[in-house]
Order: C-alpha cells, then structure tokens, then sequence
C-alpha cells in the first residue's frame, strides 16, 4: 500500500512539474509554461524581467486528473501558463492594447415549427330528405 502510494506520488511529481524555457513571442512579450503552480511562473516572470516589473496579458492553472475513477492508478497533472510583457530599463510598464472585442452574433431565433396539417374538415352528411307521401283527393261523388 505504502509503496503504491509513494510511486502515485512521484507519477504525480514528475507530470506536474515541466518548466519549459521561455518563449519570446513576436511583439516582444512572452509567454511561460510553468509546470504546476502559477507561483512557478511568476518566480519566472520576476527573473526574467529584472525585478523591473511585467504586466499579465493572460494566464490559465488546469488540473486534469487521469486513470480508472476508483483505482489506485489515478494521478492528477496540473499545468499553468502565463503570457506578460516585461517593464522597459526604466521601470515603465507596457501599455497594453486589447483588440477590440467581436460584435457578438445576432442570434435569429428558429421559426416557429410548421403547424401540423389539419385533415380537411367534412362537413356532416344531410340528413336524408324523405318527400311525403302524395296526398290523394278524395274522388268527388258522383250525382245520379
């Protein structure tokens, strides 16, 4: 028990903890991959730019986890990355320039569903006209 416990524990150590060098992106900010902790990109942040100061252009921590749900091989690995701008050599920040955000879709609500087709309605059959029975005149007497 003891054992497995200590070999999820460095899976878990060795997942989580990949610092990547630097990389400095065209517009001369840059961006870090910083292994588990934010912590570790801001010690980063801090050396990379002097001690001069940065400003975060974006940053994300995510922490999945791996293996069966109930087993004793589940680990979990976390990532943090930053992007930031380094102060200049006089201590100025960067202004930063956000692009501005998309128009936001227009939404066209569906059409209504068609209505479903109505059975032509029948009116109801007339009644059957019964004629009447002819009348008959009774014969007039005859006079002798």
């Amino acid at each position: 028990m003891f054992r497995s416990l200590l070999i999820s524990l460095s899976l878990v150590a060795c997942a989580s903890s990949t610092i990547l060098a630097p990389l400095q992106k065209p517009d001369g900010s840059w961006h870090l991959k910083c292994g588990a902790t934010l912590d570790n990109c801001v010690k980063q942040a801090e050396d990379l730019c002097k001690g001069r100061g940065y400003v975060v252009l974006s940053g994300m921590s995510k922490r999945s986890e791996y293996g069966a749900e109930l087993g004793v091989s589940r680990y979990e690995v976390r990532e943090a990355e930053l992007d930031i701008a380094c102060a200049d050599r006089r201590g100025n920040l960067p202004t930063v320039q956000y692009p501005a955000p998309l128009p936001a879709p227009s939404v066209v609500p569906p059409a209504p569903p068609a209505p479903a087709p109505v059975a032509p309605s029948v009116a109801p059959a007339p009644a059957p006209v019964v004629a009447p029975a002819p009348v008959v005149a009774p014969a007039p007497a005859s006079v002798h």
